[in-house]
């Protein structure tokens, strides 16, 4: 079901390329101090690793010929929790092909966070390897074409079915697929105007009321307050949701049906504008229904298959967790 619709169209970046090959936060509080440096393999027909955790790392290949099977290697221990099979790991993540030494994958420079679904059939082999990491760590891994792009490569990357790849990760959260609102009801009265919300063992269920005309303005309604901290521009931020069309009332994407929790950078044009003027400022934890005009939506512009043209959408957002980039 999932459609990313919630997307705003937005020109890539090459970390985006991650985010599109694998189907895309923190409180700092758990976060170990980030001036560590990398260690060594203590392999020299390995990679070298140096650089500050949290920074841009510095990947020195050594001569000769990769090897033939997946590496996989800890080179800072963290402190955090330990990721689990299912979890959403947060990450920055930089890439290289072994062959050209060619950098391919970097969200370090422009800290914007990568979001790994290990669940999910739609990360690379490899990268499941996360799993089992402890949050504040940096892993380094050496891919073969098996546990990476497999038989057919990957073209928009230009990597070849042949292409040993290495990657760097700063392993930054970790949120369990089941994660939801944690805070404190709050009461909520829809009248006879808005939605109401019912929880259900698939998520929360929205109804539209019969025969109302939708809000012509945007409607942010809290139904459970965060004990967090606010959100705000440039974090990167951890949600489960569930979306509705109000003219048919049709569920149209819910994170909660597939487990998979969703991420995007707020004030990034990552998202529609509904989300990016109703999400500020609410607190980490909350639960939160939005009622969407189209022209903070999708405006004239169709989502097929369930939205149609100046559509209002309704939905209910779970903010789980809120990564702020050091230096920020």
């Amino acid at each position: 079901m999932r459609s990313g619709v919630i997307r705003a169209a937005r020109p890539r970046r090459s970390a985006a390329a991650i985010a599109a090959v694998l189907a895309a936060l923190l409180m700092t509080c758990g976060l170990p101090s980030l001036a560590a440096c990398s260690g060594s393999s203590g392999d020299s027909s390995l990679p070298r690793v140096s650089g500050a955790l949290g920074a841009d790392p510095q990947i020195a290949l050594p001569d000769g010929d990769p090897p033939s099977g997946l590496v996989v290697r800890t080179l800072i221990q963290g402190a955090g929790p330990q990721v689990k099979a299912d979890d959403l790991a947060l990450v920055y993540v930089e890439g290289k092909v072994w062959a050209g030494d060619r950098e391919v994958f970097d969200s370090y420079t422009d800290r914007q966070p990568q979001s790994v679904p290990l669940a999910t059939g739609g990360v690379l082999p490899a990268w499941k390897q996360l799993a089992g990491r402890r949050v504040g760590s940096r892993v380094m891994m050496v891919v073969p074409p098996s546990d990476g792009f497999g038989s057919k490569g990957d073209s928009q990357l230009n990597i070849a079915s042949s292409d040993t790849l290495v990657f760097v990760f700063d392993v930054l959260s970790a949120v369990s697929e089941g994660a939801a609102a944690n805070g404190s009801a709050i009461a909520y009265d829809p009248g006879k105007s808005l939605p109401t919300v019912k929880e259900t063992s698939a998520g929360p269920k929205i109804t539209i009321p019969a025969k109302t005309s939708p809000p012509k303005k945007l409607v942010v309604k809290t139904l459970v307050k965060g004990n967090g901290a606010p959100l705000a521009s440039g974090q990167t931020v951890v949600v489960q949701y569930s979306g509705v069309v109000w003219r048919s009332g049709r569920l149209f994407d819910s994170s909660y049906t597939t487990k998979t929790p969703d991420s995007f950078v707020l004030g990034a044009g990552q998202v529609i504008p509904g989300w990016e003027q109703g999400l500020g400022g609410v607190t980490v934890g909350s639960r939160v229904l939005l009622v969407v005009p189209p022209s903070l939506a999708y405006g004239d512009q169709a989502e097929p298959p369930y939205i149609d043209n100046n559509d209002t959408l309704v939905f209910v957002i779970d903010v789980i967790d809120a990564y702020t980039p050091e230096g920020s």
